[in-house]
């Protein structure tokens, strides 16, 4: 059957270039429309629901909230497990699906038992929402809105900031393609607060119902259909609405004797931030911080684009003395991680290119082989992009790690194809290219078969991984399988028809560098052959060695990579205030401005809305370095990071 497929290929020689034109056209269509990340996303399929109720302590979360909704979800298919964290004032509960449970009828699933579970809830303790669709590494753009100079701009209070957050910055921000939302973390949530006098109510024979039901009856809107005055016809409206302070005053409260008592009577009205549960601090002064989620599934390069592309429109629509500065980008992330890999690819096919050269030592031969190396990784990203797998360190280093194994099988073909041509010149026979490079690969197109399937079956076990290993190292042995799996057909296609196209019968020698190791090598192989027990002998003793030593090796599920930045966890004692936790991470970054290294410093404490579920007396202290080309000392990261925790105990 190779033989036939060699056969064809060899006939229809026009016919086999044209489709590998076609196959190079869409593999760098695929190199330039897969998704680019950093790593895998290894979170797992899971739906998150979160139940505001402010002021209710965590057994009570417990009791109203979180038990009613996770027994709610159990009997859901695929269901792994159901997870739940109750803290002071929020409900969260987690549930994870199969891997292969699509994520948008998981969403729906829960969707529909909320729905029932809402009806076991008690009025006014919280609705249950759905979190974002986003995954682990869905935060893929964090920035700041703060006041561009604190003594200028002081009249900007951190409630203005975050309400120009909630209602501009991140409704333009949400419109930018692949993001699913945006948090808002820090600053204070405006209300409009009724501050009650007791001696007031007791006056006027008032209780606290009256009042609730007075202003929530008193800010509607409703419909009054329509009449009819002559020829036309006029819509009639009810317009409630409270726009400020003086509308909600303005409230009847009661009618005593036929005067109207106001709520501005019994109340004060004003403005003011609701109760928080974080708040976030970049280099000392209090600010908003926001992060866009990127939807999972998308291309995190394409979502940072498009978010950029919207916060050119979110900076023109701030008003004067509000500026957004960014914190973090996940596209540095992504560019030093596959630029990486890239680098490793682009070096690894040079060195190939040289050592063809060196052995086989004609020009004509090194450049079929090399064909097949671009080739074999253009039809890597063909079926990465049908398998939906990203760009990432894991799956480039698949192929980095397959460089050399892709053209093993060309090298073979078109060795032996050179030689055939070689010695039917010797012998004085007319050589007929196409001939020789049918024999050639009907000698060696079964070995080369074998041998690249034997490959790609090394690589089985770890498709049999599960779980969190699975999708690490999945990818790599998928692409690596790609491109052995594409190495083949190259080698049993187009490589015969460049070499019958392009070689040229010469003279079989050896280059100088074969001649220089063969006077190395020769003797050694006698002397090898004539001490078969000693070499076995020393081989099975290394291999010993060997696996002694394999214990003392470290070991580490990921290694350390370094992004340019350090991030500090701090645990304050479990009563500690949310006003003393932003006086310690003012303290904190003010220690670490003191570092010349240092670019800026973020702390974000406590939690956000349908957030993080930490409590205030957490915080996480985010110091974006300098690059290390603007470093004045001559110490590492590790040593800086070291004198930086000395400073800070």
């Amino acid at each position: 059957m190779l033989e036939k497929l060699v056969d064809a290929s060899l006939r229809y020689k026009f016919l086999v270039l044209i489709i590998f034109g076609v196959v190079a056209f869409l593999g760098w269509r695929a190199v330039v429309t897969v998704p680019i990340d950093a790593f895998p996303d290894v979170t797992p399929a899971q739906v998150n629901i979160y139940t505001e109720s402010p002021g209710l302590a965590a057994e009570d979360v417990e009791q109203l909230l979180t038990f009613p909704i996770e027994s709610g979800m159990a009997g859901l298919p695929k269901v792994q497990e159901i997870r739940s964290v109750s803290l002071f004032g929020l409900s969260y509960v987690a549930v994870y699906f199969d891997d292969d449970m699509d994520i948008y009828f998981a969403r729906r699933l829960v969707m529909e038992r909320l729905q029932e579970v809402a009806d076991r809830i008690p009025d006014g303790y919280g609705t249950p929402e759905m979190g974002p669709n986003s995954s682990g590494l869905g935060q893929v753009f964090w920035y700041t809105l703060e006041r561009a100079d604190e003594q200028l701009n002081a009249a900007i209070t951190d409630m203005d900031l975050r309400t120009l957050h909630d209602w501009t910055v991140r409704l333009i921000l949400r419109t930018a393609p692949g993001v699913d939302d945006v948090m808002s973390w820090g600053g204070q949530e405006r209300q409009f607060q009724v501050i009650l006098k007791p001696l007031s109510l007791l006056k006027y024979d008032l209780t606290f119902t009256d009042v609730m039901e007075v202003i929530q009856a008193n800010n509607r809107q409703v419909g009054g259909q329509y009449v009819n005055l002559g020829a036309e016809q006029y819509l009639v409206r009810g317009l409630g609405l409270v726009a400020d302070e003086q509308d909600i005053g303005a409230m009847v409260v009661k009618v005593d004797d036929g005067t109207p008592v106001y709520l501005r009577d019994i109340a004060t009205i004003e403005q003011g931030g609701a109760l928080r549960f974080g708040a976030v601090t970049r280099d000392g002064k209090e600010v908003v911080l926001g992060m866009a989620l990127s939807r999972m599934g998308e291309n995190a390069a394409k979502v940072v684009e498009a978010v950029k592309d919207k916060v050119a429109i979110v900076e023109s629509a701030l008003p004067d003395g509000v500026v957004l500065r960014p914190v973090y980008d996940r596209t540095d992330l992504v560019d030093k991680a596959v630029g990486t890999a890239v680098t490793a690819l682009v070096e690894g096919s040079i060195l190939v290119a040289i050592v063809l050269f060196l052995f086989l030592g004609e020009v004509r031969s090194a450049i079929v082989v090399i064909a097949a190396l671009p080739l074999a990784m253009l039809i890597a990203f063909i079926f990465m992009n049908e398998a939906g797998l990203s760009a990432n360190l894991m799956s480039l280093a698949g192929l980095a790690v397959g460089i050399g194994m892709m053209v093993d099988g060309a090298v073979v073909m078109v060795e032996n194809a050179f030689r055939i041509m070689a010695e039917r010149r010797e012998s004085g026979e007319p050589v007929d290219r196409t001939a020789a490079v049918l024999a050639a690969a009907r000698e060696v197109a079964n070995p080369i078969a074998f041998a690249i399937l034997i490959i790609i079956v090394v690589f089985l076990p770890l498709f049999a991984l599960q779980g969190l290993e699975g999708k690490l190292f999945k990818p790599m042995a998928f692409n690596i399988s790609f491109a052995m799996a594409g190495s083949l057909v190259l080698t049993l296609t187009l490589i015969p028809v460049l070499a019958a196209l392009i070689l040229k019968p010469k003279e079989e020698r050896d280059t100088w560098l074969v001649r220089i190791i063969k006077t190395g090598y020769l003797p050694l192989l006698s002397w090898s052959l004539a001490h078969k027990k000693t070499v076995v002998t020393g081989a099975v003793a290394l291999l010993v060695a060997s696996l002694a030593l394999f214990p003392l090796l470290g070991k580490e599920f990921m290694p350390q990579l370094q992004e340019g930045s350090i991030m500090w966890r701090v645990t304050s004692i479990p009563s500690a205030s949310l006003d003393q936790s932003i006086k310690i991470s003012k303290d904190i970054e003010n220690a670490l401005s003191t570092f010349p290294e240092v670019e800026t410093t973020v702390a974000m404490i406590g939690r956000a809305e349908k957030g993080e579920t930490a409590d205030v007396n957490y915080m996480e202290i985010y110091t974006e370095l300098k690059p290390e080309s603007e470093w004045s000392g001559d110490r590492d990261i590790e040593a800086l990071a070291e004198a930086m925790r000395e400073e800070l105990e």
